[in-house]
């Protein structure tokens, strides 16, 4: 006992020391104070220019999806404008049949025309249509808007309308030895992915980053679909190339980190060292990360969103551009950032050791006397305790006197806990001794019985007796409640119906005295459900009675099962002189009857789904050849697999009464 209380306070003591040496690194934590604040200082700034940097990425970005915009809205006002083909424009007329393709093209501009003005219309339209001269001659129609957001749009590479009629519109002009329009364009994610919209005025579409095929390097597209009246057109689209995007990062001019773009189809659009012009493959976004971050990359991502974090030795912020899916990222060193701030940050000079010494002398006394000492007898009162009840508490300070009081509660409630469950253990080994264990073994009948309790003692019960040489009597029954009150009302039952059953004249009188002698003295207010049989061994006669308790099931020899036809019975307890009916029926050779309480189909698993009737019908149809112990058994393995370790809700009772008939013994 003493040595674990001087183990205990000897740490203290080495505490108290160590807190003097504590009190000279005061001074250490007022500088740190100001790093701190230096530290705070910078990231707030770089938070501020990161916004700045958003802005400016997200006005290049609005200028190509503005300009998707008025491609498709001088589309559809075109097509509202032109419900009929109007006349052939000179510029319908100057398409001319390419043969080495198969197709039409707008290699020859007619004056006043160039090259330079217009975009190559080529494509395999097939037969010149009203329809399709009308679709011809919108897309002829946005050579201005072609021409106008090339001027604008300085990181426009392409901009171009497809039209699903199998033809494009392709600008800057460009030969169509050189370039024409192949069907599996219609595939490509910019087309593909706007086709099969309704929205006439949904969002602008923005791919994935890829090569070029004519060579313009590393690009984005953004695209959006052309709707007349509703009806899918074509798409126009802006081909953006990402030497734009490197040239926006690569003018940070911030003291620290790195910028770099990603979008969130998981690359890197642009990066000021990992990116290079004509590089030959689009990076995914990881490369730009350490392995630390890259390994986690998504969840850091979103705890950086707006923010400047410290993530694996690196501050990082994430900030996402409204129109395109792209994220721009600062990536600092934390090395970087602390070098920074402690060659802004001033010298404090401190320390007033000897005033803090003397508060920590005084500090020092007051806590032995108001707290060590007699955290030091508490210890030891736990000890005392431990070996026995009923210590006498040593003198304290008042305000440690509840903790006294509480260390006796909790060891007296303790004790009492102890010999509790000790008489619930006697009180379950008393109820399981009271079901029978032992079954008839006779050539014209088998029975097997199960009850398993959901707490110590419970109020199910299964039991029979024999009436006569050839008559055998069956009972299973259920208490309201749980628990001892349960189990004793159990108790009082069965005794009942055992003491009433000798001299009754049928199951119907049987429980209707007994539910008479149940209801007196029922201060309780409890009641039990309950099935009573008897079963003539000599010609598969079942009289019964029911009293408010789930009816029997009947396995029978070719695999069926049903259930007893019910009687209308009241549970036993509730009010005096309740008629109970009985009805009668004739077990066929190898039929069995199961009898069983709610604990089975109100058997719950998980996800709070009931086994229920259903489940257990056919759990005995599957089981139907069995004799009634592995019958019982398979049907027990069953509900505990359904429940799945969730908490057992009630008792689990059943037994199984097979009529074989003497003849097939």
């Amino acid at each position: 006992m003493s040595d674990l209380s001087a183990t205990l306070f000897a740490r203290y003591n080495w505490v108290m020391r160590a807190t003097f040496i504590g009190v000279v690194l005061i001074a250490c934590v007022l500088v740190y104070r100001r790093f701190e604040y230096t530290l705070s200082a910078h990231s707030a700034t770089l938070a501020g220019q990161m916004q700045e940097q958003a802005s400016a990425l997200d006005a290049i970005m609005k200028s190509s999806a503005d300009g998707v915009n008025t491609m498709r809205q001088h589309a559809q006002t075109w097509y509202r404008l032109h419900p009929q083909a109007p006349a052939p424009s000179p510029l319908l007329q100057a398409l001319q049949d390419c043969r080495e393709h198969a197709g039409i093209c707008l290699d020859t501009p007619p004056p006043p025309w160039r090259t330079s003005d217009i975009g190559n219309l080529t494509g395999v339209p097939g037969p010149l249509t009203p329809a399709l001269r009308r679709d011809l001659e919108m897309a002829l129609s946005l050579n201005d808007s072609f021409r106008s957001i090339g001027n604008r749009v300085q990181e426009a590479a392409w901009v171009y309308y497809i039209s699903q009629l199998r033809f494009i519109n392709l600008y800057p002009w460009v030969s169509s030895k050189k370039y024409f329009y192949a069907d599996s364009l219609m595939q490509k994610a910019f087309f593909r992915d706007v086709r099969h919209a309704r929205d006439e005025a949904q969002p602008v579409a923005w791919t994935s980053a890829y090569l070029d095929d004519a060579g313009q390097g590393a690009m984005v597209t953004a695209s959006a679909g052309v709707f007349d009246n509703g009806q899918f057109q074509g798409v126009v689209a802006v081909d953006v190339t990402l030497e734009r995007l490197n040239t926006f990062v690569r003018n940070w001019r911030a003291n620290a980190g790195t910028l770099f773009i990603i979008n969130t189809h998981g690359q890197l659009l642009a990066h000021p060292s990992l990116v290079q012009p004509q590089a030959p493959q689009i990076l995914p976004r990881e490369t730009a990360f350490p392995p630390a971050i890259a390994r986690d990359l998504p969840a850091t991502l979103l705890a950086s969103r707006g923010h400047l974090v410290l993530a694996h030795g690196y501050y990082m912020e994430t900030i996402g551009i409204s129109n395109a899916p792209f994220q721009l990222v600062l990536l600092v060193p934390q090395h970087e950032l602390i070098m920074l701030s402690l060659e802004t940050g001033v010298l404090i000079v401190l320390l007033l050791v000897i005033g803090l010494t003397v508060m920590l002398v005084v500090a020092n006394r007051l806590t032995y006397l108001d707290a060590v000492l007699p955290a030091q007898k508490l210890v030891r009162y736990i000890q005392l305790e431990s070996s026995g009840p009923g210590q006498p508490m040593p003198v304290v300070p008042t305000a440690w006197l509840p903790w006294f009081h509480s260390i006796r509660a909790a060891f007296n409630a303790h004790t009492q806990l102890v010999s509790i469950q000790q008489e619930l253990d006697v009180a379950r080994r008393m109820q399981q001794s009271i079901v029978p264990k032992i079954f008839p073994v006779r050539a014209e009948l088998q029975m097997f019985g199960l009850m398993i309790a959901a707490m110590e003692v419970g109020g199910d019960f299964y039991d029979y007796f024999w009436l006569s040489e050839t008559r055998i009597g069956v009972v299973i029954a259920d208490v309201s409640g749980k628990g001892v009150p349960a189990a004793l009302f159990m108790a009082v039952s069965r005794t009942l119906l055992r003491a009433i059953a000798a001299a009754a004249s049928g199951p119907g009188e049987c429980l209707a005295r007994a539910n008479n002698l149940l209801v007196q003295e029922n201060e309780q207010n409890m009641f039990i459900t309950l099935f009573y049989g008897i079963l003539d061994t000599r010609s598969g006669q079942l009289v019964y009675a029911n009293g408010g308790h789930t009816l029997p099931f009947l396995i029978h020899s070719n695999a069926t099962v049903t259930t007893l036809e019910g009687t209308g019975g009241m549970a036993l307890g509730v009010m005096e002189d309740i008629v109970y009916a009985e009805k009668t029926v004739f077990l066929a050779p190898d039929t069995t009857l199961l009898l069983y309480t709610d604990g089975i189909t109100e058997a719950f698993n998980p996800f709070d789904q009931a086994f229920g009737e259903q489940r257990l019908a056919e759990q005995l149809v599957q089981s139907a050849t069995l004799k009634t112990e592995p019958l019982l058994t398979e049907l027990v393995a069953c509900v505990q697999t359904f429940a799945a370790g969730a908490p057992q809700s009630d008792d689990i009772t059943c037994l199984a009464m097979r009529y074989v008939s003497a003849q097939d013994a």
